[in-house]
């Protein structure tokens, strides 16, 4: 008996051990579309249709992590690939899986995602944002990464992110009962 308690707290710590950014499935194609390192100001997803509910239904339930962040700094950095964006956000709520309580988003030039931070730039300092994180082991390297995208902390994004995650739950406000003639 006392070998299956050590079986089963030693499963129980390895679980509780393991780090929030490990990764978990390939990195696809799709996947680099929906988590771009950008930003959006879509702020009511439900009226949103076509190409970009595809991309917000992947990130929902695709994400190794989604939560409530504060972006706590921005700063402009220049490297070896160009110039790149790196912002540091506060992690204030969890809504599905772990995460740090800091994490640094990083977007560089080359990146579709770039233009985005850099037109909103005022507006995230500061601010509260859904943040939809996929962890990608960047290639020929042993290296970790989160790939991301902020939507705005609003009552529309987290209904929508309500919705994806738990599909079957049933929300009065939309429910139509239909009669008969």
């Amino acid at each position: 008996m006392r070998i299956v308690w050590l079986g089963v707290l030693s499963v129980v710590v390895a679980c509780a051990s393991s780090t929030a950014n490990q990764v978990g499935v390939e990195f696809t194609p799709k996947d680099q579309l929906a988590f771009d390192d950008a930003v959006d100001v879509i702020d009511r997803p439900v009226i949103v249709e076509s190409e970009w509910q595809g991309q917000f239904e992947r990130r929902v339930t695709h994400a190794d992590f989604i939560g409530s962040v504060r972006v706590e700094s921005i700063s402009v950095d220049q490297d070896r690939r160009g110039t790149g964006y790196r912002l540091v956000a506060h992690v204030v709520e969890t809504l599905h899986r772990r995460a740090p309580r800091d994490l640094a988003l990083e977007v560089h030039d080359d990146q579709a995602g770039f233009e985005s931070v850099r037109m909103y730039e005022d507006d995230l300092l500061g601010g509260r944002f859904i943040v939809f994180v996929k962890w990608h082991a960047e290639p020929d390297s042993r290296d970790v990464v989160p790939r991301w995208h902020l939507s705005p902390d609003s009552p529309g994004v987290r209904d929508k992110v309500r919705f994806f995650l738990n599909p079957g739950a049933s929300d009065g406000r939309t429910e139509v009962e239909v009669l008969a003639p």
